[in-house]
């Protein structure tokens, strides 16, 4: 399994303890009978500040093209 992103936005909140990010992925496969198989989508992700600095995916979606 592969699995490739690419950003296209990313952005924060004034406050600095909460952004988002968008972009595209590519995820490549093998289904159950070994056939390579790839999934072209787009993505969004909502991050949160952790209270030791760190950040942590607090949200996400993964849809299709297709």
């Amino acid at each position: 399994v592969a699995l490739e992103t690419a950003s296209s936005r990313i952005e924060a909140a004034k406050s600095g303890d909460i952004g988002y990010e968008t972009g595209t992925f590519q995820l490549s496969a093998k289904d159950k009978k070994g056939k390579a198989t790839t999934t072209i989508g787009k993505y969004v992700v909502v991050w949160k500040k952790q209270s030791d600095g760190s950040w942590k995916a607090a949200a996400d979606i993964w849809n299709a093209d297709q």
